[in-house]
């Protein structure tokens, strides 16, 4: 067993350089004894003409025009080619047993000159290149560093205030909701009435916490959003609509509960599973078909209704994945609207430093003097932009380690640095492999056209 593994094609490909191998060598070997056997006749005519007087000709003058005619059975694809070398061949064949040790060692040396070469004409050398580098990074280290202070001036990372928020039975909002529904209530009542009315006015299930001892639930009161997944500003038009649609709760672990509204309104212990939820919610959409725009409406009316209250709406999808923490940043008044709001800075950090390193790409794009081949031009550029990037985000990451303050942390500019870790990476492994390809097909040509000569 070599070195080497090989795809079930790369084993096709070996079997058939070794079957035009053998026929190579057979050739040879043909050539090579009906030659001996012209020269012995070539000799033997020469001695008797010798004993007989005659002067030899000199061969130098001769001119001879040599044939070699063979019929030669011609193979119409590949997969022909690929369908006789496995006829011919029973065993893999690998690379050991086509190249001897010099023709490996050999092919090495090629390949590290091809390497070499690729490295000299994608290198950062170059004076030019090497301002550029600078430029840019000087750049995006001092748009990282100064981050944490431009962000703080925008309250980056800073919970809200709750006497700047309005209770949560405050009249102002259940006007502005029951305003909204009967809204909605006379658009559509031409179509008659029906549940969907209901779903309109009736107090959301997962708004209600009783009967939650009995099912061994701590939903904390008036923290409860933080544990219902109708309270999530994401997950909530799924599972939220779900619930008004089939009175039900479902918690963060995507467990769901009926609710009751009779005698009060209550969590029962019967459980019901995901399958069944949106069953259900798949046949009250058929019963009716104002019941699923109904309750869309209603779950957009209640998550808006509590996103400006003194609890907010919990950070989206957090709670799902790790509760703890999703509660522990709840309670400090860290809500989905302080999380929006660093979002955008986040974002808008990422887009300076995405355009940052547009204005770079562009301008080095134009300053290729030697006129050498485009891909590898944009190899370099991206290289500057990969190195800055990458020593602008240490930098950072150093700076918030010896303030101790993550607020310093540019997690948009960290993110555009990934993102030409990723995707420089590949792009640069990509264009290396296709001009590997190229010298490859260079000397072949070459060997091609030194056979044709011969």
């Amino acid at each position: 067993m070599g070195k080497y593994n090989y795809t079930d094609r790369e084993k096709d490909f070996n079997k058939v350089l070794k079957m035009n191998q053998n026929e190579s060598f057979s050739l040879e070997k043909q050539c090579s004894s009906r030659i001996y056997k012209l020269d012995e006749h070539i000799n033997s005519s020469e001695a008797l003409l010798k004993s007989l007087g005659y002067a030899l000709p000199n061969k130098s003058v001769i001119k001879k025009e040599q044939k070699l005619s063979s019929k030669i059975q011609e193979i119409k694809s590949y997969d022909d080619l690929v369908k006789k070398a496995n006829a011919e061949i029973h065993n893999d064949v690998e690379l050991e047993d086509l190249l001897s040790e010099k023709e490996f060692q050999e092919a090495y040396k090629r390949l590290d000159a091809i390497h070499d070469e690729f490295s000299h004409k994608t290198g950062i050398v170059n004076k030019t290149d090497l301002i550029f580098l600078g430029i840019a990074t000087a750049l995006q280290t001092v748009k990282s560093l100064l981050f944490g202070r431009v962000a703080g001036k925008f309250d980056y990372g800073n919970s809200f205030n709750p006497d700047a928020r309005l209770a949560h039975n405050d009249k102002s909002i259940e006007k502005e909701h029951r305003r909204a529904n009967d809204g909605f209530k006379e658009k559509h009542e031409n179509n008659g009435h029906g549940y969907w009315m209901y779903i309109l006015y009736q107090t959301p299930p997962y708004d209600i916490t009783k009967g939650s001892p009995s099912i061994n639930r701590n939903m904390e009161g008036g923290y409860h959003r933080i544990h219902t997944l109708g309270h999530d500003p994401i997950l909530g038009w799924i599972f939220g609509t779900a619930n008004i649609l089939t009175d039900t709760i479902t918690f963060e672990d995507f467990k769901s509960n009926r609710v009751i509204r009779n005698p009060k309104m209550m969590i029962t212990p019967e459980s019901v599973p995901l399958a069944k939820l949106f069953g259900e919610s798949f046949e009250m959409c058929k019963a009716d078909s104002l019941n699923l725009p109904a309750a869309i409406f209603a779950e957009g009316c209640h998550l808006k209704s509590d996103e400006f209250t003194k609890l907010g709406l919990p950070v989206p999808i957090l709670e799902a994945i790790n509760t703890d923490f999703a509660s522990k940043l709840y309670k400090s008044n860290y809500d989905a609207l302080c999380f929006s709001r660093d979002l955008k800075i986040i974002g808008a950090s990422a887009g300076i430093s995405i355009f940052i390193d547009m204005i770079i790409g562009l301008v080095h794009g134009l300053f290729n003097k030697e006129k050498i081949n485009k891909d590898l031009y944009e190899v370099r550029t991206r290289k500057i932009l990969l190195i800055s990037n990458s020593i602008a985000s240490t930098s950072n990451i150093i700076q918030t380690l010896i303030t101790d303050n993550p607020k310093n942390l540019d997690i948009g500019g960290l993110l555009v640095s990934l993102s030409h870790l990723f995707m420089d990476l590949r792009f640069i492994s990509r264009i290396k492999e296709e001009f590997i390809k190229q010298e490859l097909n260079k000397d072949l040509i070459k060997e091609l056209e030194r056979l044709d000569s011969i």
